[in-house]
């Protein structure tokens, strides 16, 4: 993520008063290895999810997080 996506997602978002960070932490969001204990699966496959574009996500660095309350794929696919 971009400095700039960053300040567009927290203007979109309505969340300029809101705390973002907790230590190095974004408020909101979740590591890859708890998408898959969320989703049951695998961070493979989390990450696959991710390559092709079935689960939004936001890499910093090398780092890929995920919103909290991203949808299940496999539901949001089939619907």
């Amino acid at each position: 993520m971009t400095g700039k996506e960053l300040i567009l997602y927290i203007l979109q978002n309505n969340l300029e008063d809101t705390v973002v960070l907790d230590g190095a932490f974004f408020v909101g969001f979740m590591t890859i290895e708890e998408a898959a204990v969320k989703f049951n699966v695998g961070t493979a496959t989390v990450k696959a999810w991710y390559d092709c574009r079935m689960l939004d996500g936001t890499k910093i660095g090398d780092v890929l997080y995920f919103r909290k309350d991203v949808s299940d794929p496999r539901i949001t696919a089939s619907a």
